[in-house]
């Protein structure tokens, strides 16, 4: 059942909720953000390069703090199932997927047409050494969740893997308010849904099965992991392309976010959803 309200949308899918937006016309493009905190993709989405697209945008499950938190442990594949569910009550038979870190994975569940984004350090898409590596690197992410201080988790995480200035982007992007929800909205990624990025794989008889058009965009600035997950991609996915943005990290679409509607456009036009769809 969909519950409206003053242009935002409601969804009940299963056991959870599901917030989206859904405005424009064109091709739909579904915008799934990444982990920690929802707002990832607010200024991308309102970037004139997006404005002939219909633009539908969910929060995920988890990460809406005005519904109750979700009861049950949430896989990848749980959050895919959610973002079909939210095109199946609009009528949408198949979207280009713009998606960031943790949100890439999901994108490549729903395998579905889209430009996607660097895709999150999951241990299934690394070499052991690399894997051993980044768990030593987020051991004060994990030691901080456990002992229940998630400002230094969010502070720690958001510091090793996105920049050090993530506070003056954010700032410069969201403003005071969105930085204090981001804050205060990162628990769900850290108890939940981080350990969901650990049990995440993507087996290669999968991967070659997703034969729909796949942009890999990754900053030229961001850490040799996330490089490393973005060539083995595209070595897995049959049909995929490899952007690289110089001096862009892993904070693209809030420290650019013209940039990367562009690149979306352009890759969404230069592959357009047959009409017959």
């Amino acid at each position: 059942m969909t519950e409206n309200m003053a242009g935002r949308h409601r969804l009940g899918v299963g056991e959870e909720t599901v917030e989206f937006t859904d405005r424009g016309n064109g091709e739909p493009l579904l915008l799934v953000h990444a982990g920690v905190f929802a707002a990832w993709f607010h200024t991308v989405a309102d970037d004139p390069a997006l404005s002939g697209f219909r633009l539908v945008v969910p929060v995920r499950a988890g990460y809406d703090p005005t519904v109750p938190a979700p009861s049950r442990h949430l896989t990848l594949a749980d959050h895919a199932q959610h973002c079909a569910a939210v095109l199946d009550s609009l009528g949408i038979g198949q979207a280009h997927v713009l998606a960031h870190s943790s949100g890439s994975l999901i994108g490549l569940q729903l395998a579905a047409d889209r430009p996607d984004l660097e895709p999150a350090a999951a241990p299934s898409l690394l070499t052991t050494e690399a894997a051993a590596g980044s768990g030593q690197v987020l051991e004060p992410v994990l030691a901080a969740t456990r002992a229940g201080d998630l400002g230094t988790a969010f502070d720690t995480s958001m510091r090793l893997v996105c920049a050090l200035d993530y506070r003056t982007v954010l700032l410069t992007a969201l403003g005071p308010d969105g930085l204090q929800r981001a804050e205060r909205d990162c628990g769900f990624f850290f108890r939940d849904e981080a350990p969901a990025v650990g049990e995440w794989s993507l087996p290669a008889p999968d991967a070659s099965l997703i034969s729909q058009p796949v942009l890999l965009v990754q900053g030229g600035a961001s850490s040799p992991i996330v490089h490393g997950i973005v060539s083995m991609l595209a070595e897995m996915l049959p049909d995929a392309e490899t952007t690289t943005v110089s001096g862009a990290d892993h904070l693209l679409p809030l420290r650019d976010p013209a940039t990367l509607a562009g690149i979306a456009a352009a890759f969404v036009t230069k592959h357009r959803i047959p009409a017959n769809v």
